[in-house]
């Protein structure tokens, strides 16, 4: 994954549908977004936003910890995409619920992480997308091939 970021790639993970694998999927999204070339910064909230949509796709999204959480990560010129997907079923939270409840903050979270959330249900499951771009100036060398 590290060769040829400049150009389109991507990676796969699946990993059991249990909060044990949590780690591996902040491993992923830390190591990619380093050879990416995201500061420091930009680095942590990528894999807390990454973070945050593993563990609502594990609470919510598996019917047990058997159940496969599938990842993959796409890079481009200047954007780092992270995809989560599940087999569950989507429910927006109501926006006006007389009470907020400790769930349903998820995705608001994520969008103060990322530059872009974009959530996709289908009768199969759902993916939520989770893109960075990389601040102008940095990884210059390896848009470059150098």
């Amino acid at each position: 994954m590290r060769q040829g970021l400049a150009n389109t790639s991507a990676s796969e993970l699946h990993v059991l549908a249990r909060r044990s694998e949590l780690g591996i999927a902040r491993k992923y999204a830390e190591d990619v977004a380093a050879a990416f070339g995201l500061d420091a910064d930009s680095r942590y909230e990528f894999v807390y936003a990454v973070n945050e949509a593993v563990t609502n796709a594990i609470r919510h999204g598996a019917s047990d910890e058997e159940d496969m959480i599938h990842m993959s990560i796409t890079a481009d010129a200047d954007r780092l995409t992270f995809a989560v997907r599940d087999r569950g079923t989507f429910v927006m939270p109501e926006a006006d619920a007389p009470e907020v409840s400790e769930g349903g903050r998820g995705l608001a979270l994520m969008a103060s992480l990322v530059d872009e959330v974009d959530l996709h249900i289908d009768p199969g499951g759902t993916t939520v997308r989770l893109s960075k771009t990389r601040p102008s100036g940095a990884g210059t060398a390896q848009a470059n091939g150098g």
